[in-house]
């Protein structure tokens, strides 16, 4: 269904192809299906425009994985970047999309009609004495830019701020161990989570700091040698993430999807079962996971019950992780899928909770 249409029209003027997903029920929307790779952006990142007009996702349809929107109410697929173009980052409030491009960012707007070229407004240059940037992410207000950055060769990493209006880069704060999955508080201005990059289990995976550099700290302190990964904002106050029990010993101990008090550490285990990627709804009712057939699983925040949402997803040539993510309104889920052979982006409704089946 378009997004803002009544179900009645959205049965006449749906542009997308649909089907009920055969053990679950629930509907599923294709909202691309071609042969190039694409990919829903990393769950930690918004990825809607505001009013959900367009979803931004990347695919290396036009060369590289670049970002590009799907047109809600059309269809509609345009690559939103010039080629060559790097890390980017979609703003909440206002439809602005900022990217990088050599040694600029700029600026453009997603919700622009099809027959206008995109506007390109440059934003700034790097900052001084460095090469490139890597991630990047929008403060809730919206002023201010994140990114991160090498700032010595396989010794030193960085966070450093951009002041959007006037260009100004200040540095936020440097660590000895690589800086990953930076991510604002999408409710507390100057507050952003990211993690310590290995590729697989760090020490200690969780960190927090505010953008004047000051209160540095775990966010969740690991105990018992856990295998903490893939943390995302929640609520102002909470994040989410997954316990990967890697061994026997571990099944033994609390593992699962799991969140954490911001000011405290103090730990809730929500679901126990080997969940690999999470995500929790605006809303604060449903947390979500996946496991590694890509199955995707709603979980009722309250209760901790785990319920199939949706199957079938891993196709014979393509393994795809669904990065899934609740969409703004809470009432969808947005993730790649295998499901049709190609690498493919996939909305999937959430239908009355008793409808769905328990695990066996």
């Amino acid at each position: 269904m378009a997004w803002g249409e009544s179900a009645a029209q959205a049965e006449t003027s749906s542009p997308f192809e649909e089907y009920l997903d055969s053990v679950t029920g629930a509907r599923v929307r294709i909202l691309t299906n071609s042969p190039s790779k694409d990919q829903v952006v990393y769950q930690t990142h918004p990825q809607w425009t505001p009013g959900m007009s367009h979803l931004v996702f990347t695919s290396d349809r036009s060369g590289g994985m670049l970002p590009h929107s799907v047109d809600m109410k059309t269809g509609g697929v345009r690559c939103l970047v010039e080629p060559g173009s790097g890390s980017f980052a979609l703003a909440r409030k206002e439809d602005r999309l900022y990217y990088q491009n050599g040694h600029d960012l700029w600026m453009t707007r997603v919700d622009t009609p099809q027959s206008v070229d995109l506007p390109r407004t440059r934003i700034s240059g790097l900052p001084k004495g460095i090469d490139g940037i890597g991630e990047m992410t929008i403060d809730c207000d919206e002023d201010r830019l994140y990114c991160r950055t090498e700032i010595e060769k396989d010794k030193r990493w960085g966070i450093f701020a951009l002041d959007i209006a006037s260009g100004e880069w200040k540095k936020v704060t440097e660590c000895d161990f690589q800086i990953g999955h930076i991510q604002a508080n999408p409710y507390v201005p100057g507050l952003i989570m990211f993690c310590w990059e290995t590729g697989g289990d760090a020490p200690q995976r969780m960190w927090r700091v505010h953008a004047d550099g000051t209160d540095k700290r775990p966010f969740y302190k690991e105990t018992y040698n856990e295998w903490v990964t893939h943390e995302v904002w929640w609520k102002p106050d909470r994040a989410v993430f997954t316990i990967w029990p890697y061994d026997e010993e571990h099944l033994e101990k609390p593992h699962g999807v799991a969140s954490a008090d911001l000011e405290t550490g103090e730990l809730t285990i929500h679901s126990q079962y080997r969940a690999w990627h999470t995500h929790g709804s605006p809303d604060g009712k449903w947390l979500m996971g996946d496991d590694f057939d890509r199955n995707l699983w709603l979980i009722d925040a309250t209760s901790g019950e785990r319920r199939l949402l949706t199957q079938g997803h891993l196709g014979k040539k393509c393994t795809t992780h669904p990065h899934a993510s609740f969409t703004p309104d809470s009432q969808s889920i947005v993730f790649a899928s295998s499901h049709g052979g190609n690498d493919d982006i996939y909305l999937v409704d959430l239908p009355e909770w008793e409808t769905l089946p328990k695990p066996e």
